[in-house]
């Protein structure tokens, strides 16, 4: 068991520095933890935030980081159903391997506890502690039993979710006025693990950590003079990530048999990739704008602008590979 851990581990890390860059990953850690001792630090020393609030913060990122590593390699059930086309997971290999199924699942899950605590919680816990000493002894202590019992109740949940009954909300017969190219990627993420709320939360997540800084920071009003234009401008970046999702799912062999190019292929999801950027992007400004007075319009317009922006850039730059570090040609016009 232990040995088979051991692999399992060594498979997780080549599969992660094959992503980012070969042993650079290894420096993933360390910035984790200088990112947390920064925070810390600016926060007691130049905010309103307390230490009790840092505390409370990092109890609840190791709840979600649990519940996300629960989830089985952070896919859900479509790790459990194996629908994730090219990518697979070792808890598949029961019925080639002379190991049973439960044997398998057990070693990935425990994989997957050291693995993350190590990548993450505990960086974040060391950074914390860093600043505040050993009186936040007792909160890290406690972020890593929560992350523990947050890996187990995601697991528990993805399980779950396969006897469950799943309602659409989205079908082709609502997208009939779309390409159906781009209403095939847009099903593809709304029936993935999650479904659009998926790509809403890291959004909300992601705005709720700026929004901290704008209220809790007094020097943010220094750099940022119209705090909701800058955010309007700052989801067109996030946005990006949309772009990813909506190429993760399929790859261009799987269009050949179709009367449709590669060229043909990437409109389609630069359609798709507008349909639920700027509505999920103008959606938060609106939001925000409720609870944050400011120049409405020309936030909309940021948001819409650098979504678009973004879209060209990624266009140029990756093509219908997105998420692949590879140096094969991709297909790309002049924008």
């Amino acid at each position: 068991m232990i040995k088979m851990i051991r692999k399992m581990m060594v498979e997780e890390w080549r599969k992660n520095s094959s992503l980012y860059r070969g042993r650079s990953f290894a420096a993933f850690p360390v910035l984790v933890f200088l990112f947390s001792f920064g925070w810390s630090f600016s926060s007691i020393n130049f905010s309103l935030i307390s230490v009790e609030m840092l505390e409370q913060a990092l109890k609840a990122l190791s709840v979600f980081l649990g519940l996300g590593v629960g989830s089985i390699g952070f896919s859900g059930r479509d790790t459990l159903r194996n629908t994730l086309g090219e990518s697979n997971y070792l808890i598949y290999s029961s019925h080639t391997l002379p190991v049973s199924r439960r044997k398998l699942f057990a070693a990935f899950l425990a994989k997957d506890l050291i693995f993350y605590l190590g990548l993450m919680v505990l960086p974040l816990s060391l950074g914390l502690l860093a600043v505040t000493g050993a009186g936040s002894l007792v909160a890290a202590g406690s972020a890593v039993g929560l992350f523990v019992v947050s890996v187990f109740a995601g697991t528990v949940l993805t399980l779950s979710s396969l006897s469950v009954p799943v309602y659409r909300t989205l079908s082709y017969s609502r997208l009939k006025k779309i390409n159906p190219l781009s209403a095939k990627s847009i099903l593809d993420v709304s029936r993935s693990s999650g479904g659009l709320a998926k790509i809403l939360f890291s959004m909300g997540v992601l705005s709720f950590f700026y929004w901290t800084l704008v209220i809790y920071y007094p020097l943010a009003y220094i750099f940022l003079t119209n705090p909701l234009v800058s955010y309007g401008l700052m989801l067109g970046l996030l946005s990006l990530s949309i772009y990813n999702w909506l190429n993760r799912f399929d790859n261009i062999e799987e269009y050949l048999y179709l009367p449709v190019n590669s060229e043909r292929l990437l409109e389609s999801k630069e359609t798709a990739y507008l349909l639920v950027a700027i509505p999920f992007s103008a959606g938060l400004v609106l939001v925000s704008s409720v609870f944050y007075d400011g120049a409405l319009l020309v936030a909309l317009a940021s948001t819409v602008s650098m979504t678009v922006y973004n879209l060209g850039v990624a266009r140029r730059l990756t093509g219908l590979s997105p998420t692949e570090s590879s140096s094969r040609p991709r297909p790309s016009s002049s924008t």
